[in-house]
């Protein structure tokens, strides 16, 4: 049985939902998902992982909930409630969510978490957390847009300017570069990932630059790039979910990061009784945890020589013949990246130490 409840209303629905005859019964595992900022609804990474507690639903019998901070502000509030309610786990989706996911943890020792796609590093010794190795997806569509432009100038439109989403640029460059070396890569933020006006206003201005395909990886404010890909008729890449059928004919690809087998996978250890907390799962190409979407909604888009082209360089990723740079694996600094070695982008270059 699954709500949507919003911070305000979870508690009045949670015991409303005790007063049910048989649901406690009817139930294996309780489980509560606390999403990002973004929320549900943002066609993207909370949406993608939701598909993964409604396949746990399913498959497993849970019962879960999904709890929407308002902000990031609320997390560790958020999450401490959700703690104090006796669910068998909850996970959370947002690298800001860290931080409050260690305190919480540390003063609910006995509770089981999980936190969906963030670091390397383990959280806390009763959370488990995984790792997309987004860099290799993102070095998938970065190959795509430089074989794909006409102009030979592409586009980034990031988020926040942190650590993750520079992550995702430089898989992005990389896989640019090595398809051509001569393309133009050009690196923006819009410091927020709830916001479409920002998106669009981001990509209007790399528009203006020439860039004729810019990869979105905003959350929310994705959909501004989208639109501002209609609007020019140029093209978007999708980030996390597949969000080609958004806008058909105007999304090239997008770059799917399986969130949603990440968070049902962690669910089953609970289930199954496998889980261990302090602990860190990795999912790549090799996992097929990422990967760039093909569908109806474009096809026509990539010429069939250059998915050919892909498709052969995937192989070699997996294979470890190509190792795509993480930007966590980078030093201040680094003219060079990955193997074979290319010349880094200038925000590594410039990386503060």
């Amino acid at each position: 049985m699954k709500r949507l409840l919003s911070k305000l209303g979870f508690a009045a629905a949670l015991i409303a939902s005790l007063a049910i005859p048989g649901a406690a019964e009817a139930a294996k595992l309780r489980v509560a998902m606390i999403t990002s900022e973004s929320g549900l609804g943002d066609r993207s990474f909370n949406d993608m992982m939701n598909e993964g507690m409604k396949k746990a639903e399913k498959d497993f019998g849970i019962e879960y909930v999904v709890i929407q901070p308002r902000s990031i502000s609320e997390f560790q509030s958020t999450l401490a409630r959700a703690a104090g309610q006796g669910f068998d786990f909850i996970v959370g989706s947002s690298f800001d969510m860290i931080k409050p996911m260690q305190a919480v943890a540390a003063a609910f020792p006995d509770q089981k978490f999980g936190l969906v796609d963030v670091g390397p590093d383990p959280v806390a010794p009763n959370v488990v957390s995984s790792v997309t190795k987004d860099w290799e997806g993102s070095f998938l569509v970065g190959v795509i847009a430089a074989k794909t432009t006409k102009t030979g100038t592409i586009g980034f439109v990031g988020g926040k300017d942190i650590p993750i989403i520079h992550r995702f640029f430089v898989g992005y460059y990389y896989g640019a570069k090595m398809a051509d070396p001569k393309v133009n890569v050009l690196e923006s933020y819009s410091g927020t990932f709830t916001d479409p006006a920002a998106g669009k206003e981001y990509t209007l201005s790399l528009v203006n630059q020439k860039s004729d395909i810019n990869f979105a990886v905003a959350g929310a404010t994705s959909a501004g790039v989208i639109d501002a890909a209609k609007e020019t008729k140029t093209f978007a890449i999708g980030v996390d979910s597949n969000q080609n059928y958004l806008a058909p004919g105007s999304v090239l690809t997008s770059m799917v990061k399986r969130v949603d087998t990440q968070a049902y996978d962690m669910i089953k250890s609970v289930s199954d009784g496998s889980f261990k907390g302090g602990t860190v799962l990795y999912y790549g190409l090799k996992e097929g945890g990422v990967d760039a979407a093909m569908d109806q909604y474009n096809k026509g888009l990539i010429a069939d020589d250059v998915l050919k082209q892909v498709d052969a360089l995937k192989q070699k990723v997996i294979s470890g013949e190509i190792v795509v740079p993480n930007y966590f694996d980078l030093k201040a600094g680094q003219k060079e990246m990955g193997t074979p070695p290319l010349a880094s982008p200038p925000s590594v270059i410039n990386k503060a130490g």
